[in-house]
């Protein structure tokens, strides 16, 4: 599915490809590296091809190793 990248202020970042469901709060990260997290879903029951994911700037969170 190709969703529609947008920031908190709707303006478009880019777009992307992926077959993954998206839930708030899940992280993707992109070409570069660069982390984000879903802050917002808008899924458009009409049109299947504007599914668009707001997003922030986000950090991967590392699993603490207990010792």
């Amino acid at each position: 599915m190709q969703y529609l990248l947008i920031d908190t202020h709707q303006r478009p970042l880019g777009t992307m490809s992926s077959d993954r469901s998206f839930a708030v709060g899940d992280t993707l990260q992109n070409h570069n590296a660069e982390v984000f997290t879903v802050v917002g879903l808008n899924w458009f029951k009409q049109r299947t091809h504007a599914n668009s994911l707001t997003i922030i700037p986000g950090q991967v969170q590392l699993k603490a190793k207990t010792v």
